[in-house]
């Protein structure tokens, strides 16, 4: 066990490496790392983690000096006894299998001391090759300490460069906000010092331009600002400030200025109107309403010159409305055709309406038209805007018009020109809109009446003298249509007029359609009239009377006047009673139900010509009246050819039920059909040729005369029948409707 120890010893005095083992460079790495090993410490002037902390070295090649153990577990094998060492030896898991197994320690000592040195020698080679990175190491981190020392100083410099400028950007946001207190302040006090100012100073080129200059835009632009200046000054003429009691004076006499100057204007502008050719409404647009300002500035400032400027704008407007509406009335009444006269009524004679045999009134007739018939008379209240007559073209193209069209033409003409007139009032001569309408409306009338009753007596001149009760209806639409639009316009001021004419147009019509309807009466009462009806052909009353009630009834349509429908019936009444005398006038029963039939169908045949629903109603009622004469037509046509059966038909009807009738009668009856049945539907079918030149009609008749046979004799033979005789062999009925057919189709 000793010289285990001995061994164990021995191994501390083994020699290292020396100088000789290693290369030029390396040992000159290690040499320079020693120096810098043994180099005495300098500490920094602050603690720093990345600070270099150099210990000295305990290498030495000569001194090799016993550890001392660094730990309990460590053992000092030269202060324990051999028991000590053995029982560790024992307890050492890498010894006692060495023991276990036999091992010569004194080899193994030998074997762990050769490992031990070779394991030695190469960490010495290894730290001898990295001896050079450890310097250069060395050398790096000196310079990063240098170079992080500069940049801690400049931190520091930087930290108190930004304490200082954080001082400075409080003491600005003071002064700042100091500033910005001040400036509001004076801001305040410049807006209300600078409103003060612009209310009280007039600067001299504007006193200028108002006293010298004549008006313009500019002139007006510089009104405005002085009429600002006088609302402030007298909103704060209670205010002790005496600027405003300096400045008072002056625009004073600037309003007194202004006010005349544009009183002048305005003034001379509106007598230019009173030269001829002046177009208003240009006028009107580039200059009134253009300056419309300047009104409203006199308007409150200065009421004299504002009443002035009216009162002259009412008298020449009042003339020159009147003054070219009245040359306009007297051209329009030079265009119209010749007017009606009193022999324009359905019950005046033919002979008297063209003048007689020796009048002169044939040329007047020509020149008339038909004055019951519409015709294209209604386009003046369909088209849309044909626009107005204008008198010196018609002149030149000697052009001639229904009173109608110049009626419409000259309405027209007053509406629009008075809509255009009351609403430049109702916007130029009003300040408050509360009572606009009422100023313009009060304005216009005074300006306005005299054209007024231009129009009125335009109308009346013709109204009066006239008997075209369709012109006059046509004239009533017209007035009620331009009502209307001044409604829908909304322009109040003619109302009145339109009225007046209505209460002109009314009268005269209700006057005509009774003069109408008392010419028929006369008509009636003529003797020489009367006993002259010979023919069965329509009348040319009823021609004059269907055409005018068609006129009048269309223009009723969607207006539905009761008044209007009472004189169309009153007129119907009179026409039916009058073609009542004239059939019987007729000796033939017979020739008057034609004669009716013939005027009736003309009733019905222009009714639906016309294509009106305004006419159902009457064309109703004239349907009922032809097949009420029909049926009378009918039986008169048959008694001749078959007066015997019809009258044992009817009085077969009118027996008992137990009474019989004479079977010799039936059989005289039955033999005599059966020998004239067919030259009598030939006769009568010649009759009706003759009494209805109208195909139409007379098919309508003959097919009631046939139809009425073939009933009557249908009866016939049933009461034949009844009577159950040998003897009576009666024509069969599908032979004599056979025959019929032909007849029907032969007319």
């Amino acid at each position: 066990m000793e010289s285990i120890a001995q061994d164990a010893h021995d191994t501390h005095d083994t020699p290292s490496l020396t100088a000789n083992d290693l290369p030029a460079g390396h040992f000159l790495a290690l040499k320079t790392l020693d120096t810098l090993l043994d180099a005495p410490t300098t500490e920094p002037a602050h603690d720093s983690p990345h600070s270099w902390h150099a210990t000295p070295s305990s290498h030495s090649q000569n001194t090799k000096e016993p550890q001392s153990p660094t730990s309990d577990d460590e053992l000092d094998f030269y202060d324990m006894s051999f028991d000590e060492v053995d029982v560790a030896f024992k307890e050492d898991a890498f010894v006692s299998q060495a023991l276990e197994t036999g091992i010569d320690l004194r080899e193994y000592v030998q074997q762990v001391q050769e490992e031990k040195e070779q394991v030695q020698r190469e960490l010495e080679q290894d730290y001898a090759q990295q001896a050079q990175s450890f310097v250069d190491l060395h050398y790096e981190i000196e310079s990063c300490d240098e170079v992080l020392g500069r940049m801690e100083e400049l931190m520091n410099v930087f930290q108190s460069d930004l304490g200082n400028i954080s001082s400075e950007i409080t003491n600005l946001q003071e002064q700042s906000s100091c500033m910005s207190i001040k400036l509001k302040n004076r801001k305040a006090v410049e807006f209300k010092l600078g409103k003060a100012l612009k209310g009280m100073v007039i600067a001299p080129h504007v006193i200028k331009k108002i006293t010298e200059s004549d008006i313009d835009e500019t002139w007006l632009h510089y009104l405005l600002d002085i009429n600002k200046q006088m609302c402030f000054v007298k909103a704060n003429q209670s205010r002790p400030i005496k600027a405003l009691r300096n400045v008072g004076p002056e625009l004073e006499k600037l309003r007194l200025k202004a006010s005349a100057t544009i009183r002048d204007f305005f003034v001379s502008r509106i007598q230019s109107l009173c030269v001829p050719n002046t177009n208003l409404q240009i006028m009107q647009q580039s200059v009134f309403l253009k300056y419309k300002e300047l009104h409203m500035f006199v308007l409150e400032r200065h009421q004299e010159a504002a009443a002035e400027i009216q009162q002259t704008y009412i008298h020449c407007l009042r003339w020159y409305f009147h003054n070219h509406f009245e040359r306009y009335s007297k051209g329009l009444l030079k265009l119209q055709t010749v007017a009606t006269e009193k022999t324009d009524l359905i019950g005046v004679e033919e002979n008297v309406r063209k003048g007689g045999l020796f009048g002169s009134g044939k040329l007047a007739f020509k020149d008339k038209s038909n004055v019951f018939a519409l015709n294209g008379r209604s386009d003046v209240l369909r088209l849309q805007d044909p626009g107005v007559i204008l008198v010196h073209v018609a002149e030149d193209k000697e052009q001639k018009y229904q009173f109608e069209q110049l009626f419409r033409s000259f309405n027209l003409t007053l509406i629009d020109n008075a809509s255009s007139e009351y609403l430049f009032i109702y916007e130029f001569f009003s300040r408050n809109l509360n009572t606009a309408a009422d100023i313009a409306k009060g304005i216009f009338q005074q300006m306005h009446e005299p054209t007024e009753r231009v129009g009125i007596a335009f109308s009346k001149t013709y109204i009066d003298n006239s008997y075209d009760a369709v012109g006059i209806l046509l004239c009533i639409r017209i007035n009620t249509q331009l009502a209307l639009e001044l409604q829908r316009r909304r322009v109040p001021v003619l109302e009145g007029y339109t009225n007046s004419i209505n209460m002109l147009l009314w009268p005269r019509f209700q006057y005509v359609m009774t003069l109408h309807i008392d010419s028929m009466k006369k008509l009636g009462n003529n003797k020489s009239v009367m006993s002259a009806i010979k023919d069965i052909h329509p009348h040319y009353i009823t021609r004059r009377y269907v055409e005018f009630a068609t006129s009048l009834l269309v223009l009723n349509d969607d207006y539905n006047d009761a008044l209007l429908t009472n004189s169309v019936h009153r007129l119907r009444n009179e026409v039916e009673s009058l073609l009542a005398r004239m059939s019987n006038e007729l000796p033939e029963i017979i020739r008057r139900n034609a004669f009716l039939i013939n005027n009736y169908d003309l009733i019905v045949s222009v009714f639906q010509e016309a294509n009106n629903r305004a006419l159902d109603s009457e064309l109703d009622h004239a349907r009922q009246l032809v097949s009420l004469q029909i049926s009378g037509f009918v039986e008169e046509q048959l008694k001749p050819h078959f007066g015997t059966l019809i009258e044992c038909v009817k009085t077969a009807e009118n027996r008992k039920n137990n009474e019989t009738l004479d079977k010799k009668e039936l059989e005289r009856i039955s033999y005599q059909f059966a020998q004239t049945w067919r030259s009598s539907l030939t006769a009568m079918n010649a009759s009706i040729v003759q009494y209805f030149s109208n195909f139409k009609t007379g098919t309508t008749v003959l097919h009631a005369v046939l139809g009425q046979l073939i009933i009557y004799y249908t009866k016939f033979l049933d009461l034949v029948e009844q009577q159950s005789s040998a003897n009576i062999q009666p024509v069969g009925i599908q032979t004599v409707m056979v025959e019929i057919k032909k007849f029907r189709s032969a007319f």
